[in-house]
């Protein structure tokens, strides 16, 4: 994965379906720019790019025949896309990028029936997040949730499936741990009111850090 010294931060919110990633992006900006005072976007994965355009029918089942192969290389182009039109320039003008869903997801997703050393040499160019939040719920309240809020669901939007997902996810979270990077985890089946409250905390604990490497 490439990284450089940028103004802006790059942070990630990663879980599986259901965890609520949705609402705690747009807390996560508020709270960028009504306490810290950062100029902040928002954007996701699969992006709304041209990659990004086909991946989202395939999910939705409006477009099908794709071997899983190749779903993993257009996540990838996806995200290469995503790093240089979007991530890059935004971070290089010292704004905070916030993404919902990143690496991992492909990681997480397509680790159910690819090579991980496989996923992981073709997004090996994928920017580095310098922050990354892992909202963790449980399959079985996962579905609960989606069923009860959506009208339609995607091609993993199934127990089973969100099953293996998270066991993907966990794995890769104490992965990350372990090599050192900035991974937090984050309990996701906490009120939405809760689960905020705990990535500010978190949050405020990353800056005092980062003020610390720099003074």
């Amino acid at each position: 994965m490439q990284s450089q010294q940028n103004k802006g931060k790059f942070i990630v919110l990663e879980g599986i379906d259901g965890s609520g990633i949705s609402t705690q992006i747009l807390e996560l900006k508020r709270i960028l720019e009504s306490e810290y005072d950062l100029q902040t976007i928002l954007t996701k994965e699969p992006s709304t790019g041209p990659v990004g355009v086909i991946i989202r029918q395939v999910l939705s089942g409006r477009l099908s025949g794709l071997e899983d192969s190749c779903l993993a290389l257009l996540f990838a182009a996806d995200r290469v896309d995503h790093n240089r039109n979007v991530i890059i320039p935004a971070l290089q003008q010292g704004k905070h990028v916030i993404c919902d869903r990143y690496l991992w997801s492909s990681l997480a997703y397509q680790g159910r029936k690819e090579d991980t050393e496989w996923l992981e040499e073709i997004n090996k160019y994928a920017y580095k997040p310098d922050l990354t939040f892992f909202i963790r719920v449980r399959p079985e309240i996962s579905l609960k949730r989606i069923t009860s809020s959506r009208l339609s669901t995607e091609i993993f939007e199934e127990l089973n499936i969100l099953r293996q997902v998270y066991n993907n996810y966990i794995k890769i979270f104490k992965k990350w741990q372990d090599l050192g990077e900035q991974v937090i985890e984050i309990d996701g089946e906490l009120s939405p009111e809760a689960v905020t409250a705990e990535i500010k905390k978190e949050l405020q604990n990353y800056f005092l850090a980062e003020n610390k490497k720099t003074n």
